[in-house]
């Protein structure tokens, strides 16, 4: 089975990264045989992956990059989310909900449960 382009370059950066701390970007395209173009794609992608950096150098009088392997862990995050202050809300108990709008007859924005919901809310809220 054939590599794609992108595991070619992780697994060049990767090598290079162990033994001399990186590889310019403009030596990997010789390497592998690629144009510049459709290698800064795969590159960029390996990059927004969090797989490898790239530095800003100096090579042989031509700016380029220095390709490093640095792979990101991403722990796992717990998100808690909350609906009970929205619950409270008269629109999502509203028997017109479907056919409330701006500009027709049911409309929020003279809605009395809605506008008194937010009078309530102001209130509650100086309060704290």
């Amino acid at each position: 089975m054939e590599q794609s382009l992108e595991d070619r370059i992780l697994e060049i950066v990767k090598e290079k990264t162990e033994s001399e701390g990186g590889v310019v970007q403009s030596l990997l395209w010789k390497m592998l045989g690629i144009d510049n173009r459709e290698g800064t794609k795969a590159v960029l992608n390996l990059v927004r992956k969090g797989l490898i950096k790239r530095e800003p150098i100096v090579f042989k009088g031509r700016r380029t990059y220095r390709l490093i392997y640095s792979p990101r862990t991403i722990g796992r995050i717990k998100v808690i989310v909350c609906l009970n202050p929205v619950m409270n809300i008269p629109c999502f108990t509203c028997k017109e909900l479907h056919r409330c709008g701006s500009g027709g007859y049911f409309n929020p924005q003279r809605c009395i449960m809605l506008s008194m919901f937010i009078k309530n809310f102001a209130n509650n809220t100086k309060k704290q």
